[in-house]
């Protein structure tokens, strides 16, 4: 029997206050209570979202921070056996997060990433140039690290919380997403799993297609070379 408390949920979240409701509700339906909003000082009620639904709150010391540095900070503080990571949009779907589980704990593993396009599927929530994009980040970072990956945008992911703790990480914003594949995939047993992905429910993303992607792929040349260097 799975006790489901030792799974912690971090949701970073920055003015999600319209899409929480739905994101707890679907965990809770799934059993997992164990969940902790990191926030990154939203002014649109965010935090008494959280706190109506008894979640644990980190709230940077800044506002708006960096997502990378919300994450870190809630790897870094949870005393859990186990993390995963998910989005405050509504976009994933938590029985993945029981699938993760097994898989992680039958095959004796430390983590489990979540792909939208694993045997051929895709997601509902890409656009034609953010479809095109992941595809071109996916294919640099499986040339340059010898992976097989099939999503490396989508920081849908499972794990030994020692293990995220291992990861040493640094980055501070959304390069944070391909730091934690590279790192995890090159250090540690990593496997996928199919997961659907939604359309965000409320609100736009936080993402800048092109400015984050710029420093996305900057940042997945840097962390090439240090590993050929042996320096991460």
């Amino acid at each position: 029997m799975i006790n489901l408390q030792n799974i912690e949920i971090l949701i970073p979240s920055y003015n999600e206050a319209k899409n929480l409701p739905h994101t707890i509700k679907s965990l809770h339906d799934h059993g997992l209570k164990n969940i902790t909003i990191l926030d990154a000082k939203s002014d649109d009620g965010t935090e008494e979202v959280a706190e109506k639904f008894n979640c644990k709150i980190l709230i940077d010391p800044k506002k708006r921070m960096g997502f990378g540095y919300s994450l870190t900070n809630g790897i870094k503080k949870s005393k859990s056996k186990y993390l995963c990571i998910f989005d405050a949009d509504g976009s994933f779907d938590p029985k993945s997060i029981l699938e993760m589980h097994k898989l992680l704990e039958e095959h004796n593993i430390d983590f489990v990433f979540g792909s939208r396009y694993l045997d051929g599927n895709k997601s509902d929530d890409d656009t034609f140039v953010t479809t095109i994009g992941n595809y071109f980040f996916t294919q640099i970072i499986n040339i340059l690290f010898n992976f097989k990956t099939s999503d490396a945008l989508f920081l849908y992911l499972f794990g030994k919380t020692e293990c995220f703790q291992k990861l040493n990480l640094k980055e501070k914003d959304f390069k944070i997403c391909t730091e934690i594949l590279i790192k995890a995939y090159t250090f540690f047993k990593c496997r996928e799993i199919f997961s659907y992905e939604a359309p965000r429910l409320h609100g736009e993303t936080k993402v800048n297609r092109l400015l984050d992607g710029f420093k996305i792929l900057i940042n997945i040349l840097a962390m090439y070379f240090k590993i050929k260097l042996k320096k991460l």
